[in-house]
């Protein structure tokens, strides 16, 4: 599910992030899951659960390769965030 994951990630926000109308959005969430649906053995639901976000600079932040991966949840992120910040500040 991993690969599916990323791609839904990267679909969000290349082409989700752009949409102004809630129609368009409604419209782009339905071809997403479509396209799930048609490649994958994965549940769309599970596809889409939030937080759908991957990034790389939480792993190389942490020491690691930089390697997108997705987050652990909200307050890992924020965490991470904030450390940076005051590492700027300094």
């Amino acid at each position: 599910m991993g690969v599916v994951r990323f791609w839904a990630h990267e679909c969000m926000r290349i082409w989700k992030d752009r949409l102004l109308f809630e129609e368009d959005e409604t419209l782009f969430m339905s071809f997403v899951g479509n396209a799930i649906k048609q490649f994958s053995d994965t549940k769309a639901e599970d596809v889409l659960a939030e937080p759908l976000i991957y990034t790389s600079f939480v792993s190389a932040c942490e020491g690691h390769e930089a390697t997108c991966l997705p987050i652990k949840g909200m307050e890992h992120l924020k965490g991470v965030l904030e450390a940076k910040l005051e590492e700027y500040n300094e």
